[in-house]
């Protein structure tokens, strides 16, 4: 919202710079973006009067004016607009001005004349875009002075952010609540006063609305004899200030008050209206309008539409129809002030792909108390400004509940909240500064919130309302009393961070993917069995689902890469998978878990390195340097449909799995459309978190000497061999101290179904060890492995 600072003084008395302003309103909860200035530095352009004209003897469009800027000074100006004329107030540019369009005012000799200076246009002065006559300035600006201060140019601009919850601030009179609540003055209402003629506005049209609930306030006055002319020069001034452009006398005043109250207005050219009546329902199958912008527009059944007694005029509270808009032929007008379902103004213009001031204003949600306010300060202004006839009254269907918003609010819980001691008669001086009606006694207050502030419902909201205008800055900075509640990271964020720094090192590199994806993704990764969470209002189809896996996202990533050309991807991905039993009876489970995928070559291209590329050894010791050593993890063989039934593997905590790794399924990768071979591993990082809680412990460099044996045994073809060696570290403890495969064999002599695997055993304890103590030990592995394996020893 773009507030002028010097049209703001109309409202409410401003102690403060604009600077400073910005400051107060940004610490009462009003974002100012930026303060700039509004009009360019104009330096020696004042205002003259044209006191006589002739016609230039050498030139046929060319007129030689005498220009008087004061009581004495006179300049002869050449001017070539076509609108000058004698006792004209207008803009002129002396000798060494400098225009904001670059142009450099001197003295110059046309066809034989000196001209003196310059009469200017709006365009040519940096304040508007007409530039085919010269700007004619009102009877009251007085000659000699500068044109900056004549027309109020040494204006400042706020940028203010509104927030959804406060469309009461999206208006001038809003703003001007809020300066005045930070000061402590009162705020200065415009007037609404004007003249009505006998004739009543019921008799000579009338207002149906079909639809209340999405139009729950239609107010309708009638205005006659309106001149269409452009509007006064320091109207025109104040809509650019806000960022529009004029149009005419007519739609600048609606503006103008829209920009004023917040209260979007809407005029009718009443003898375009069939029937010269107004019905407001819901658009009829195949319906279409063209628009303002002279566009048409096809309606759904669930859009609200201003109709006459046939066909659609404007789009309910979005904009105006072509046909029954007001031309400088318009004569009568019907002033629609209204206020529309903001539910339904944001499908609306969403559906359309057409937002304007009005909408943006109507989708925040309005106060419908607005409307006669509006209406009545629109017809004072046509009045005054063009000599407009109002009739007598107005149409106001008016379908809102009235009810009032009563908040009880007890003073201690003030201080409660806030941590700070704000007396009582400052509570009620700045709820009532800000427009809120407060009684009750003693300590429990009766606060009646204005129509206006729909979003203050509860006594919090109350109390944000008294802290923001005391000053958020006023509360002092305090430590908590208990010191040993201190802040800091989760566990989560802490083991996050070391999983993200060592993969980071390895060389992997942080890809962050949707949540959501396609309901088909399991499908794509060969797990249609697994059903995921589907969301009730996706904002597409490719997103209508939450992820079980972050798998499919980095797979995409890695698809991607590949179809760009390049010739590597290793990603890694730290985020959360959503997991629920459907028919959901409870709410779904979020889980924290590390998803890795590694694809094409292991080097970036170097001539001093290899060109070899990822293989399923490189993904387990990418594992091995993640997972913190713990005796209790069991690697051993997968079953993930995902995976190469051959080329995966499972890591097991306490019976349970934790990760699974291994090289991605063919179908899998032809379904994400990558080349070659890709490996893909997910780890539960929820269910392992302790152990990066656990304290290293210093082992001393042995004193005494190793032992090894060699053990060779036959298993079945299908056997894990990590499987094997997670068993005989158990059943070698303590002394075994490494398990080391040197050899794996299928071939004759040993059966087709079944393979040979050979392990070197290095034991070694707090002393020399001998014979019998390793042999029993070599005994111990031995038997664990025909006991649970049915290894043959060979």
């Amino acid at each position: 919202m773009l507030i002028s600072y010097r049209w703001l003084q109309e409202y409410v008395s401003i102690p403060w710079d604009p600077y400073e302003l910005a400051d107060r309103l940004t610490m009462a909860g009003l974002e100012v973006e930026s303060v700039q200035k509004f009009a360019p530095e104009l330096p020696r352009v004042y205002v003259g009067q044209v006191q006589k004209m002739k016609s230039h003897p050498e030139g046929d469009n060319l007129s030689v004016c005498t220009v008087t800027l004061g009581d004495s000074e006179k300049r002869t100006i050449i001017c070539g607009a076509p609108n000058v004329a004698p006792g004209q107030k207008v803009a002129v540019a002396l000798p060494g001005a400098s225009l904001p369009n670059g142009l450099e005012i001197k003295e110059a000799e046309i066809r034989g004349i000196v001209s003196e200076g310059m009469l200017c246009s709006l365009a040519e002065l940096g304040l508007g875009d007409d530039h085919e006559g010269i700007l004619v300035l009102p009877e009251t600006a007085a000659a000699g002075t500068t044109l900056t201060e004549s027309l109020g140019l040494d204006d400042s601009i706020l940028d203010i952010s509104i927030y959804a919850n406060r469309p009461d601030c999206m208006s001038m009179i809003g703003i001007a609540r809020e300066v005045a609540a930070l000061t402590g003055g009162e705020i200065r209402l415009p007037s609404t006063k004007y003249t009505e003629l006998d004739s009543k506005t019921g008799d000579l049209t009338s207002v149906v609305v079909e639809d209340a609930g999405k139009c729950p306030r239609y107010t309708a006055a009638l205005i006659r004899k309106i001149q269409v002319v452009p509007s006064p020069l320091w109207m025109q001034l104040r809509l650019r200030a806000a960022g529009m452009r004029p149009i005419n006398s007519v739609v600048d005043i609606t503006n103008y008050v829209m920009l004023e109250t917040g209260q979007p207005l809407h005029a009718f050219d009443f003898h375009k209206l069939e029937e010269g009546r107004i019905v407001v329902r819901l658009a009829k199958p195949g319906e279409s309008i063209v628009t303002l912008d002279g566009e048409r527009r096809r309606l759904s059944s669930e859009m609200l539409v201003i109709c006459d007694a046939l066909d659609p005029k404007c789009i309910g509270g979005i904009m105006g129809g072509l046909d029954s808009e007001v031309t400088e032929e318009t004569s009568t007008i019907l002033l629609e002030a209204a206020n529309f379902a903001a539910s339904n103004i944001r499908r609306t213009s969403r559906a359309l792909g057409l937002s304007s001031e009005s909408s943006i204003r109507f989708e925040k949600g309005i106060d419908p108390q607005g409307t006669i306010f509006a209406s009545r300060r629109a017809a004072h202004l046509l009045q005054t400004l063009t000599g407009a006839e109002v009739f007598q009254g107005r149409i106001d269907f008016n379908a809102v509940k009235s009810k009032e918003n009563v908040v009880e609010l007890k003073i201690p819980l003030v201080s409660k909240l806030l941590g700070v001691e704000i007396p009582a008669d400052e509570i009620k001086e700045i709820l009532r500064g800000l427009g809120f009606a407060v009684g009750g006694n003693g300590d429990l207050l009766r606060v009646v919130v204005p129509s206006y502030r729909g979003d203050v419902k509860i006594p919090a909201d109350v109390i944000e309302e008294i802290v923001r205008i005391w000053g958020f800055e006023r509360i002092p900075s305090t430590l908590p009393v208990d010191s040993s509640k201190r802040g800091g990271q989760s566990r989560r964020l802490q083991v996050s961070a070391i999983i993200r720094d060592t993969l980071k090192g390895a060389g992997l590199r942080e890809a962050m993917t949707y949540s959501f994806g396609s309901a088909e993704t399991n499908e794509l990764l060969l797990r249609s069995q697994e059903l995921m969470l589907k969301i009730q209002n996706p904002i597409s189809e490719e997103l209508a689902a939450m992820r079980l896996s972050l798998l499919p996202g980095l797979l995409n990533a890695v698809s991607l890469n590949a179809n760009r050309q390049q010739r590597r991807a290793a990603l890694f991905e730290i985020g959360a998978v959503y997991l629920g039993t459907l028919p959901l009876t409870k709410q779904p489970r979020e889980e924290l878990r590390v998803g890795i995928t590694l694809w094409g070559r292991r080097n970036d291209t170097n001539w001093s390195l290899s060109k070899d590329e990822y293989d399923f050894y490189d993904l387990k010791g990418l594992l091995e340097l993640l997972l913190p050593f713990a005796d209790d993890l069991e690697w051993s063989g997968g079953k993930n449909s995902s995976l190469h039934p051959g080329r995966q593997g499972s890591i097991f905590r306490q019976g349970k799995e934790i990760a699974y790794y291994g090289e991605l399924h063919p179908a899998v990768l032809r379904n994400f459309k990558i080349p070659g071979r890709a490996y893909g591993a997910e780890i539960r990082l929820e269910k392992i978190l302790e152990l990066w809680e656990r304290t290293p412990q210093y082992t001393s460099i042995p004193r005494y000497p190793a032992v090894e044996r060699d053990l060779a045994v036959v298993v079945k073809k299908d056997q894990s061999v990590g499987e094997l060696s997670s068993e005989l570290h158990r059943a070698g403890r303590p002394l075994l101290q490494e398990v080391t495969v040197f050899d794996v064999y299928q071939g004759k002599p040993i059966p087709e179904d079944k393979k040979g695997v050979a392990f070197s055993l290095r034991f070694q304890g707090d002393r020399t060890l001998v014979d019998e103590e390793v042999n029993q030990a070599l005994k111990k592995c031995r038997k664990a492995l025909e006991s649970r394996f049915k290894a043959e020893i060979r």
